[in-house]
């Protein structure tokens, strides 16, 4: 198979155990965890879906994530973590976007931090919850649609999206030319070079089948470079999770073992215990416009 971004000849890099499904849930929530067949282009060293040619663009827009909204203290907590990682980058004369902005979870935060702030999302339920909830500006649109007529930003922000997305290489394109001179993309997402995907291969948690494209730090240098984009830094991305959720990932992830974590969740103050979890492989990557167009 050729590779979707350079169409270069790939390898099978995990080959899945189960069919091709044309219907794929898109939930952030979601507890579907097959393992899509992944490929691995030969020139630039991508990793990339079975499903990357099927557009996922109408399955979000249709998106009800209650188990998400159930989950908004934690993930607020998780975002603040985040925010507090990046707060240096933004300011009041900072006019910022976040793509895929999801529950507004994040924009909530950074509102009042920023001259001023637009969410990107394409989920029609999502975007009116973060309006009504947060008195957010959330377009729901298109990517390709909003940057017709969108003006340029000093700050976008991308917290675990490139991997979802249709066509991340156009999206990057759009935002190098929409990012004002020395703007600066953030944006998190896994880095396929660090130890636990190595290890864990096709095992690996964060393969499920929403995500069509996956990273290495020296391929997102790349990609962002071509884009008038230069990767300043990389930080890791710790999480913030509490015992009942991570019990239930594991029990996905090690089926035959699912009757201890369930036997744990018995122990209601065990579900209360909050623990931060860095793996290495989770990373927040700073980019800055270069001042000449290339």
């Amino acid at each position: 198979m050729l590779s979707p971004c350079c169409k270069n000849d790939s390898i099978i890099w995990h080959k899945s155990k189960s069919k091709i499904n044309n219907k794929i849930d898109v939930t952030c929530t979601t507890d579907n965890h097959d393992k899509p067949t992944l490929f691995k282009c030969k020139n630039c060293k991508l990793i990339f879906s079975e499903y990357y040619n099927l557009s996922f663009e109408n399955s979000y827009t249709d998106v009800v994530d209650e188990k998400y909204i159930k989950q908004i203290p934690i993930k607020k907590i998780n975002f603040e973590l985040f925010f507090s990682k990046i707060k240096s980058y933004l300011s009041k004369d900072h006019d910022v976007l976040e793509i895929g902005s999801y529950y507004g979870i994040l924009g909530s935060i950074i509102k009042s931090q920023v001259k001023s702030y637009t969410g990107l999302e394409l989920s029609r339920h999502a975007a009116n919850h973060a309006r009504k909830n947060y008195d957010l500006n959330i377009v729901n649109e298109s990517m390709n649609k909003f940057f017709d007529t969108a003006p340029l930003f000093d700050v976008i922000i991308m917290n675990d999206v490139i991997e979802h997305l249709d066509d991340p290489f156009k999206t990057l394109e759009l935002i190098g030319k929409h990012l004002k001179t020395n703007g600066i993309l953030i944006f998190t997402t896994c880095d396929m070079d660090a130890l636990v995907p190595k290890i864990m291969k096709g095992r690996y948690h964060w393969i499920m089948p929403m995500h069509k494209f996956y990273f290495s730090n020296a391929n997102l240098k790349y990609f962002l470079k071509i884009n008038n984009m230069d990767l300043f830094k990389i930080k890791y991305d710790t999480k913030l999770t509490n015992i009942e959720y991570f019990f239930s990932k594991l029990s996905i992830l090690f089926p035959k073992f699912k009757f201890i974590f369930q036997f744990f969740l018995k122990f209601n103050f065990l579900k209360k215990i909050k623990i931060k979890i860095n793996l290495l492989d989770l990373n927040i990557y700073f980019a800055k416009k270069s001042k000449f167009l290339k």
